[in-house]
């Protein structure tokens, strides 16, 4: 996997992520609650241009993994548009969006930021992050460049 290296002189420059992706990730969550599901935020750093809504083969309310060929099929579609992962989101359907000992223990994938959208309440809310094997670092995002 192809990690995005965001950081700038002032810390970390903020991932862009345009309303109609945003949209997108977060009706795919609602979408498929009360399961959590997964999918990648694709583009060139730090703006995103693409959302690939994997399927979840888990199955699980509590944690996410990610079916493997929707996952293939998502890389291919990124290098072939010369295009990075930016970002992995998931949901989480009834909890906060704070990452939780699941998701650090289950990072397989290093320093690519990970978003959390949290159902709990009635207006979903969408953070980022980054993981660590022990602890985590919110992270900025815009819907504006």
């Amino acid at each position: 996997m192809d990690s995005v290296d965001n950081e700038g002189a002032n810390g970390p420059t903020p991932l862009i992520i345009p309303p109609e992706h945003l949209e997108a990730m977060v009706a795919h969550c609602v979408r498929e609650a009360p399961l959590e599901c997964c999918g990648l935020l694709g583009g060139v750093p730090p703006l995103v241009s693409s959302f690939h809504p994997l399927r979840n083969s888990s199955r699980s309310e509590v944690r996410y993994d990610a079916d493997a060929r929707d996952l293939i099929a998502a890389v291919q579609d990124l290098r072939a548009r010369g295009a990075e992962i930016l970002a992995i989101y998931h949901s989480h359907p009834r909890w906060a969006a704070i990452p939780s000992q699941v998701d650090l223990r289950e990072n397989h994938y290093g320093s690519v930021p990970r978003i959390i959208v949290s159902l709990l309440n009635d207006k979903p809310e969408v953070r980022a992050w980054r993981l660590d094997p022990d602890s985590y670092v919110e992270l900025p995002w815009t819907t504006e460049g």
